[in-house]
């Protein structure tokens, strides 16, 4: 065994170079347009959208003792998936090892915000074992995911992009590009299995962790986090388009340096699917 040669794990940056190609392209609809989401913890997002892929960024009513942030101008990136449905992306200037993805739905008046945050060197080290000692998720990167109203207030009749068991049990191939493609198989409520059957990860796999919301019939919001190399996740999946559209972030090397946020996008073929039974539910 020890002469074999195994497929190596590799950083964001290192495996993205060249990926892909299926992308949704950037979208201008929101420009000129400003949205305030307030969400259900008190925190109130506002974005407002400029030319030149620039958005304005405030948050408020943040938890106490830690004041309002301030005004900042960021790059960003939105895809439409759907009429009515956006995906906006964004990596803040000052906290380069963060994210924030806002998940727009003007169907229905409402939002989910995706906020995830690098693990330093330190924190990415620490053994498995012990992360199951200290029952912590396998998972090195931190993520929340939020939800909200579009320029109205939260109340007790607002919907939210709830978590569904809609995909479990499907197997589903995502053709990134010409030369990259994986497939996804969904275990349960939050683990997944990957694989990559093209690209420079070819012949690796594994199980991690992740969540489902569904947006609409057909349309979902999937998060996952990767434990081996700090990653993580966040694309829309519509199986009536067959088409995903989102961003990976994580590190562009081993030196933990600088991040690598990219845009992603596939076209989906359902291979098969299997049933679990309810015990996969939870």
């Amino acid at each position: 065994m020890s002469q074999q040669k195994f497929p190596q794990f590799m950083q964001v940056g290192e495996f993205v170079a060249g990926f892909g190609g299926n992308e949704l392209p950037h979208s201008e609809d929101l420009r000129g347009r400003t949205c305030t989401v307030h969400c259900a913890d008190g925190r109130v997002f506002t974005a407002s959208f400029h030319a030149d892929q620039e958005l304005t960024w405030r948050e408020t009513g943040r938890a106490p003792g830690h004041g309002d942030g301030p005004e900042q101008v960021e790059r960003y990136r939105a895809s439409c998936i759907r009429p009515g449905y956006y995906l906006v992306d964004f990596v803040p200037h000052e906290r380069p090892t963060e994210s924030v993805t806002l998940v727009l739905d003007f169907a229905e008046g409402i939002a989910t915000a995706v906020l995830a945050g690098m693990p330093t060197r330190e924190e990415a080290a620490k053994p498995l074992f012990q992360r199951v000692i200290d029952k912590e998720l396998l998972s090195p990167v931190a993520c929340e995911i939020v939800h909200g109203a579009i320029d109205r207030p939260v109340t007790s009749a607002t919907l939210q992009h709830r978590p569904t068991t809609d995909l479990l049990g499907k197997r589903v191939r995502y053709q990134y590009g010409p030369s990259d493609a994986y497939e996804h198989i969904y275990l349960s409520a939050s683990l997944y299995t990957w694989h990559c059957l093209e690209g420079p990860e070819r012949g690796l796999a594994d199980t991690d962790f992740c969540r489902f919301h569904k947006l609409a019939d057909g349309l979902y919001l999937f998060v996952w986090l990767e434990k081996i190399i700090p990653t993580v996740g966040v694309i829309l999946i519509d199986f009536h388009r067959a088409k995903t559209t989102g961003k990976i972030f994580g590190y562009q090397g081993d030196d933990f340096g600088r991040t690598c946020n990219t845009a992603v996008g596939a076209v989906l073929s359902l291979q098969n699917v299997t049933s679990y039974g309810d015990d996969a539910r939870g």
